[in-house]
């Protein structure tokens, strides 16, 4: 929180209210213009395919560690969670079903966004908050490079690329520590675990865990982008624009998830 949004806050709230809502408009309609010039040069194919690779490698690749034991963790406590709760009931049979659900229609997308945007997105607003700092950002307008083109677009195509990875890689360790879950506490076999996926998991699914890893790594990459491009001043307002970004880019993902999940749900089965 800056000065000023201290000062209002003592003032009164609704001031710091009206200045965080107006921040949001304008972020989102920075954010609006990012989207429609990296469009337009994605159709024209002005793609650094070089920079995409290099990306892909620093966004997937290096990802992989962190995203691992954050996945494996987080379904060993979700599982245990469902499978104390299932044994209760009799419904042992169920509990492969029940996290395989779980894992790829919200977790499995969301832990692997969440991990992208602290690791990437941040990084990405600190690199491009300094090079417009270091006015980079205008020298690179001068030599007529479009630093949409040069920036913005390789990141985007390298974040589409991996975030599915991600996810898919985030769903397959969580259901790997349900099954051990289940094992241990349930005493329920892995064949009668993956009975139990087969059963309750359908193609839509898998549509659903794949669309919203799509639009996790678009909001990520273009948050962090346009806070970037958009922030000036000095060092105090690198970390700034750090914290922006990811506090911007899981707001937004969190709400989308919902949104995408009450569009795309079918009820029991």
């Amino acid at each position: 929180m800056q000065a000023s949004d201290a000062k209002n806050l003592v003032a009164s709230p609704f001031l710091l209210v009206e200045d965080w809502f107006g921040i949001g408009i304008r972020l989102a309609g920075q954010v609006g213009i990012v989207i429609a010039r990296t469009f337009y040069c994605l159709l024209r194919l002005q793609i650094n395919w070089h920079e995409s690779v290099r990306q892909a490698y620093f966004i997937g690749v290096k990802s992989f560690l962190v995203v691992g034991i954050t996945a494996l963790f987080t379904g060993l406590a979700m599982s245990l969670q469902i499978a104390i709760q299932l044994v209760q009931f009799g419904g042992e049979s169920e509990i492969g079903g029940v996290v395989a659900l779980a894992l790829i229609r919200q977790i499995g997308p969301i832990t692997a966004a969440i991990i992208v945007a602290g690791r990437v997105g941040s990084s990405i607003a600190a690199e491009l908050t300094t090079m417009n700092i270091s006015e980079q950002i205008d020298a690179l307008k001068v030599m007529r490079i479009d630093p949409i083109r040069y920036l913005v677009v390789p990141r985007f195509v390298a974040a589409m690329a991996m975030m599915p990875v991600l996810s898919i890689y985030a769903m397959g360790i969580g259901i790997f520590a349900g099954m051990v879950i289940a094992l241990v506490y349930a005493d329920v076999s892995f064949g009668v675990f993956l009975d139990s996926v087969k059963s309750k998991v359908i193609d839509q699914d898998f549509y659903v865990h794949f669309l919203k890893s799509f639009i996790n790594a678009a909001i990520v990459i273009f948050y962090s982008c346009t806070i970037g491009l958009n922030t000036k001043g000095g060092a105090a307002d690198v970390g700034y624009a750090v914290t922006r970004s990811v506090v911007w880019s899981m707001t937004v993902m969190f709400i989308i998830n919902y949104i995408v999940t009450d569009l795309t749900y079918e009820g029991p089965r």
